[in-house]
């Protein structure tokens, strides 16, 4: 009686209240349902969004500098990538759909906007006396950064996002047989690249990534992006500068700007000519005996 008491006591608890894993998360808890906490940021939750970061700040780091560096473009990539899961959570009316929107952003907007400025970037935010240490994983990042851009981009979202051949097909809109091919040939692509440099065979590339993920953002960019989240919805409320400049009217230049300032000139100068003509009249007016 006592064990089915106890059963029967643990159901009752269940049923009485939403208690997926998650929904009452900590901010501070590394375990809890991913959705559960997307769902706290559709209700524009800090709490959630600072529990969602927490856990994928790293790999969202990581996505990002191993393709643009650390450097002003590689910042401004991280800050927007955050800043449009915020913004996003206000369009948004699922958490699937939030997080589809997210992971969008992170393989097509952040890398059009970087594509002309990445190749500016040092990379050397990694050491560079990688074989002295012996850490194989820094040689595998290294040989990383010269695989073309669908490659690294499908290749992070599996190994380093997390997410499947068939999720990421799906979020960019194309075949699996395209992902699962540009993931073969750059992981194929690294291992030749690891043998010729020397690195045992034992180690593998699942391995030598893992290696590699100690990486985290600094603690100035953290406290940062948990401090822009009020600011950020509140932006969200006034006309963005992008629709202001659409609103604006055409800008001119050449021959067609310098007649219009030429217009602009004549129009100033015979408006100031009738009224001094103007005010000489009323003077004599003024003066005439009466």
């Amino acid at each position: 009686m006592i064990a089915w008491q106890r059963i029967l006591r643990l159901a009752a608890t269940y049923l009485g209240g939403d208690k997926r894993p998650g929904v009452n998360a900590q901010v501070r808890s590394r375990r809890f349902d991913t959705d559960a906490v997307l769902e706290k940021i559709l209700r524009h939750d800090k709490e959630g969004f600072a529990s969602f970061y927490e856990r994928y700040r790293g790999r969202v780091y990581r996505f990002i500098v191993r393709q643009y560096g650390t450097g002003e473009y590689g910042k401004a990539a991280y800050y927007s990538a955050w800043r449009h899961l915020v913004v996003a959570g206000l369009t948004s009316k699922t958490a699937k759909d939030l997080k589809l929107s997210f992971y969008r952003y992170l393989g097509q907007s952040v890398s059009s906007m970087m594509t002309t400025k990445r190749d500016q970037e040092p990379s050397s935010y990694l050491p560079r006396d990688i074989e002295q240490d012996g850490n194989w994983s820094l040689v595998l990042i290294d040989h990383f950064k010269h695989l073309a851009d669908d490659k690294k981009r499908y290749f992070l979202f599996k190994h380093e996002i997390g997410i499947s051949e068939a999720a990421i097909a799906r979020t960019f809109d194309v075949k699996k047989k395209v992902v699962e091919n540009s993931i073969k040939w750059a992981e194929i692509a690294l291992q030749e690249k690891m043998e010729e440099s020397g690195c045992p065979r034992k180690l593998s590339l699942e391995k030598l990534y893992r290696q590699s993920r100690v990486v985290k953002p600094p603690a100035s960019w953290d406290g940062e992006i948990l401090d822009s989240f009020n600011i950020w919805l509140r932006q969200t409320d006034r006309p963005s500068p992008v629709k202001e400049l659409e609103n604006a009217p055409p800008e001119q230049s050449g021959v067609t700007a310098k007649w219009t300032n030429l217009r602009q000139q004549v129009k100033t100068k015979l408006s100031a000519l009738k009224r001094s003509k103007s005010k000489g009249r009323r003077r004599k007016l003024s003066s005439s005996p009466r």
